[in-house]
């Protein structure tokens, strides 16, 4: 893999406050490698005093719309001049979009926030495109595994969710249930072909590891032991196989998937692998759907939202102090007081089921469970390993499917 640069700054989270996060003057990201290994030291005041002297706008790109608020909220709380530009867009069309501007040398992106490690590492930082950045302050709250190689800033899980006029709640107890007959044609998933975090878990279910749980989880719903077809080099690859080969239905949004799932008067069992947020939101709305989190080997996957400067940023030093104010008790969940510029109260992640912050520290919502407990009982992205074998798995879905 190319070398990429590694930079740093500092962040103060005490008592949920913003004060930390900063920059040298001559910190603006390159495609040299810091042989260093410090970490830097500087503060967030400085951060910002200097995104404002460089003056120039910050242009944010982020899949996940509290991105898009929060930019208002930092401008607006900070009183700043520096004009912040933030857009919705999907990972695929952000890779596309960044990989453009920043190879021809085009105006575009200072910061993203972006999901689909395996593409973001192999489209993007490989080339050169991005930088992963981070402080002292960061990297104690979130720690080396979520540091790096990409700088976590949200995670969102994705959980089997079913229709609860037609599946009892411990009857999707094995991940094995979506190869039965009996949910054959009922099960549905989001494309992992236009879904690039459903392709990495589809990857990562591949590794020795996963696999493993996998055999053993076959034995225990169907009483005997799992026979390998011989294009599939273990279980994991045989469980996509029977998974295809039951009936999957793919679609293109979780929150359409989830209220057909949920729909009133049906007589099958449908269920799905779908966000949990998306099932918040649906069932508060009087859709039939429940969750399982007590599943045999593992009850879906969680994925990371990385933040990540690109290399050719106009205002780095903003773009940074932005970042590390995201980290913070009033970046993730607002001060009760900042306004956006519509005069609604910036209120962050508050009360979002399925939003964890990489910062242990800030709680989660009311009903959900702890970020340590979802990465116990659901598989964790590995962005590494999802990037050196997906396109094997591609290759076989298309093989297969």
């Amino acid at each position: 893999m190319k070398k990429f640069l590694t930079m740093f700054c500092s962040l103060c989270l005490c008592l949920g406050m913003a004060t930390g996060c900063s920059s040298t003057t001559d910190d603006t990201p390159t495609d040299d490698t810091n042989e260093t290994g410090e970490i830097d030291q500087t503060t967030f005041e400085e951060l910002l005093e200097a995104g404002k002297e460089n003056g120039k706008k910050v242009t944010v790109y982020s899949t996940h719309s509290v991105v898009v608020s929060a930019c208002e909220a930092f401008k607006n709380k900070f009183d700043l001049d520096v004009e912040f530009e933030c857009t919705q867009i999907g990972d695929t069309d952000q890779i596309t979009q960044v990989a453009t501007e920043v190879s021809t040398g085009a105006a575009g992106a200072d910061i993203i926030f972006i999901q689909d490690g395996a593409r973001v590492l192999t489209d993007l930082v490989d080339e050169g495109y991005v930088v992963n950045w981070y402080n002292q302050e960061i990297y104690d709250a979130v720690g080396e595994e979520q540091a790096e190689p990409l700088l976590v800033w949200d995670y969102c899980n994705k959980v089997f969710i079913y229709n609860t006029d037609n599946v009892a709640e411990d009857e999707i107890n094995n991940i094995w249930y979506v190869t039965d007959e009996k949910y054959a044609g009922t099960v549905m998933m989001k494309d992992p072909f236009t879904e690039g975090v459903n392709m990495d878990f589809l990857t990562v279910v591949t590794s020795d590891e996963n696999a493993a749980l996998l055999e053993e989880a076959y034995k225990e719903y169907y009483g005997e032991d799992l026979v390998l077809d011989d294009d599939c080099p273990n279980a994991g690859y045989q469980w996509i196989k029977m998974l295809y080969n039951n009936g999957l239905v793919v679609g293109t949004s979780d929150g359409d998937m989830a209220q057909s799932i949920g729909a009133e008067g049906q007589t099958k069992p449908w269920s799905g692998l779908i966000t949990l947020n998306k099932y918040v939101k649906n069932l508060e709305i009087g859709y039939k759907l429940g969750y399982t989190s007590d599943v045999t080997p593992f009850a879906g996957f969680i994925y990371p939202i990385y933040g990540l400067l690109t290399s050719n940023a106009d205002n780095p030093e903003m773009a940074k102090a932005f970042l590390c104010w995201l980290y913070t008790e009033d970046g993730w969940f607002g001060d009760g007081e900042t306004t956006l510029n519509d005069g609604s109260v910036y209120v962050g992640m508050t009360g979002r089921q399925g939003d964890y912050s990489a910062n242990t520290s800030l709680a989660v919502a009311d009903g959900d469970q702890e970020l340590s407990v979802w990465k116990d009982i659901l598989i964790v992205e590995d962005p590494e390993y999802a990037a050196e074998h997906r396109a094997d798995v591609e290759d076989f879905i298309n093989l297969i499917k």
